[in-house]
């Protein structure tokens, strides 16, 4: 690990709904002790707890509306600051938690080579400057 690597923001994300729920979610090490040191993965996780507390339960309703905004195959970029920023992908996997929160992560496997994982807010259409189509998670 080099002092510029951080936790990645859907690991932080599935901490924080384990903890809002009063689920175990086990870090490995190196992200253990990193979040110790980390004020600004602290930071995300804090954010992320705060929306969680408090919130209903979706309804039936509300559950069969929670489509992912992207497809598998879909051509995309990353559009948040980071190593991967700018890259151009596709979807290879779109991923629903398992902790129930109807978020959607995507997995992109680049032009160049290698993947990642994504939140639809880090990805875009290629084509556009931010995400698109619906404002689903």
């Amino acid at each position: 690990m080099t002092g510029a690597d951080h936790i990645k923001a859907f690991r932080l994300f599935e901490l924080s709904h384990a903890e809002s729920v009063g689920k175990d979610f086990q870090l490995d090490d190196w992200e253990r002790e990193h979040l110790q040191a980390c004020a600004e993965c602290r930071g995300v996780r804090e954010v992320f707890l705060r929306q969680l507390k408090g919130r209903a339960p979706l309804s039936p309703d509300a559950r069969a509306l929670a489509t992912p905004r992207f497809n598998v195959g879909d051509d995309v970029h990353v559009v948040v600051p980071g190593e991967h920023m700018g890259k151009q992908g596709v979807v290879t996997k779109v991923v629903e938690s398992k902790t129930g929160d109807f978020i959607y992560r995507y997995q992109v496997h680049f032009v160049t080579g290698g993947s990642d994982m994504f939140f639809a807010f880090e990805i875009g259409s290629v084509g556009t400057r931010g995400g698109s189509g619906p404002a689903n998670p």
